[in-house]
Parts: C-alpha cells; structure tokens; sequence
C-alpha cells in the first residue's frame, strides 16, 4: 500500500489529475493532504463525537432517533447493521455505532439548493441533548468537506475527460451528503467467524472523505489479499464508491474494504460519503462504452433511487 498515490491540492493541477486517474484505477483510494480543512476542526469533531457516544444508550436511542431510513439520520446501535457485499462473510452485525446527518432537504424539496456554508440547514437532523458544540462543528465540519469535495469532483471530471461544463452539471449541480460519526467497539474482530468492525463492502457513492483517530483498521482488497490502509498524520483516505465505478463502466475501481479492529480500546472514524446530485441517472458515459468494453450498467438509476436501495439492503441483513 506504500504505492497508493497521495494528492497534494497546493501542487499543480495536471499533475494531480495523473494522480487521481492512478489512483482510481488501480486502487479505487488515495490520500489526500493539504486538502483545506483545518485539523484543529477534524480533532474537535472527534471530541464532540466521542461526547455523544458517551451518553447513556437509552438517551442515544429516544433523542437521536428512532432511525429514518428514508433520510439515513439518527443514531444506530452496535450489531444493526451488516456492510458485508455478499452475505457470506459476515456472521454478525458490524461492532460500530453511528449517528447520520444527511442534507435531506434536497429529498424532501425539489426545488431545494444546498447552502455550502450550511449544508444541513433546512434538513431535518437530530442534535444530541445537552453537548451544545456538537452541532456547530458538525455544521463547521461538514460545510469544509462539502467544499473540497466540490474541488475533488472536479479533478474527476478533469480525469474522466470528455466532461465539458454542462456534461458535469447534472452530477455536480446538488450533490447529497452523508455525515457519519462512528465508534468501533474495543473488541477486536475475527475473521474466522464472520466478525468485523465493518463488513467487506464497497461504498456507495462518488466520493468519499475518511477522517480517522490515527488507530489502525481499515483494510482494502486487492486480488485475494486483504491489505491495511494505515492512517497518514494531516491526511484524509479518500475512496471511490460505486457511482463513480458506474459512471466509468468500471475503469475507476470502487473497492471492496472492510475494518478489522485489532486493539481493545476504541477506535472513532468519521466519514463523509458524497453523491451526486440527487436527480442525476449514473450510467456508464460513452466513451467508457466499447465494442470490446460494452456497458456494465445498461440501465440508469438515479442517485436516490440507488442510494435507498444500497441503504435499505444493509439494515436487511441480520
């Protein structure tokens, strides 16, 4: 994995073009540094994450819920839900919990644009009783992550060539966001049985920007090897879910990974998964398509059709 490019967004632009093109095929990950979020903000959403897990699980389950599937907001207990691809190697729910914040105003208004300086406002989203920063830095948090991940769909498009302005527009215009805070029992997985911090799977949208407490875990499929991505200190991982793999007929990789804890003390990631816009139907583009390449995906499905099918599939699995 010392081969896995590292994108620097205060070097040129061509040049990390080249890298994401890499990246994406070979791996479906990269790092990414210099990337504009203040790490003093990362730390304190760590803080305030930690301060929610904290409370009493009976206060967790009434004030940060019940779960809304529909909108993918709310609290969710250890043991609910499976990320396993398949089914068949997972024998019981992921050892995480997780709070959800997502910018469902885009479901619930049509006609509704998102405010990159306040990405939740106007959603409907649940704040935890009596830790009042927790809401403010995850609006100052999500809100800079929105942003980059405006730069990073960029050098995508860049990448993916053949993406004039309005080719981009349908998939950048409104792109749905997906806060996840996440705690990873002090139990360590077995694989041997089917436990796992988070099943093997490959996420689901464009983008997404994984922020990590530096704790080893998180573990990447490359052929019939299993590799670790360590954390790099000041640097995001950054994956390519399966709406980009789609768009490309499967040129950019969207990598199956899973997390294996190996240490008794917890472990807390937080990640922002990225869509496209809500509307846009994600098919391959035509110059992925070839008599010798043909189409992967024949049929388009929107970003929210998708995005509650995948979502629905993995709260399905006991």
């Amino acid at each position: 994995m010392e081969n896995v490019p590292v994108i620097d967004l205060l070097e040129d632009r061509g040049a990390n073009v080249a890298r994401l093109d890499a990246a994406l095929r070979q791996f479906g990950f990269f790092y990414l540094k210099n990337h504009g979020v203040d790490l003093e903000l990362v730390e304190k959403q760590f803080k305030v994450a930690s301060g929610l897990f904290d409370l009493p699980r009976d206060v967790k389950d009434s004030a940060l819920g019940p779960f809304d599937s529909d909108l993918d907001i709310g609290y969710v207990g250890t043991g609910v839900q499976s990320l396993d691809a398949d089914g068949t190697m997972q024998n019981t729910g992921d050892t995480k919990e997780q709070f959800m914040m997502t910018n469902n105003q885009l479901m619930t208004d049509p006609s509704a644009t998102t405010n990159p300086d306040d990405v939740f406002d106007g959603s409907k989203n649940f704040a935890p009783p009596d830790l009042p920063e927790h809401a403010p830095t995850a609006k100052a948090y999500i809100s800079a992550v929105y942003k980059l991940n405006l730069k990073l769909n960029e050098i995508l498009f860049d990448a993916i060539g053949d993406m004039e302005s309005e080719k981009r527009t349908p998939f950048s215009a409104k792109p749905f966001v997906v806060l996840k805070q996440m705690k990873y029992a002090g139990e360590k997985s077995d694989p041997v049985i089917g436990k796992f911090g988070a099943g093997a799977h490959a996420d689901w949208g464009a983008f997404t920007v994984l922020a990590t407490d530096q704790t080893p875990g998180l573990q990447i499929q490359m052929g019939n090897d299993w590799l670790p991505v360590p954390p790099k200190p000041g640097c995001f991982i950054i994956n390519s879910g399966n709406q980009i793999s789609q768009l490309t007929n499967d040129v950019y990789r969207s990598a199956v990974h899973r997390v294996v804890t190996t240490s008794s003390k917890p472990r807390f990631s937080t990640a922002v998964f990225t869509y496209f816009s809500l509307d846009a139907e994600v098919a391959p583009l035509p110059q992925f398509v070839t008599k010798d390449r043909p189409a992967n995906y024949p049929y388009g499905r929107t970003t929210l059709q998708y995005f509650h099918f995948k979502l629905k599939e993995s709260f399905s699995k006991e």
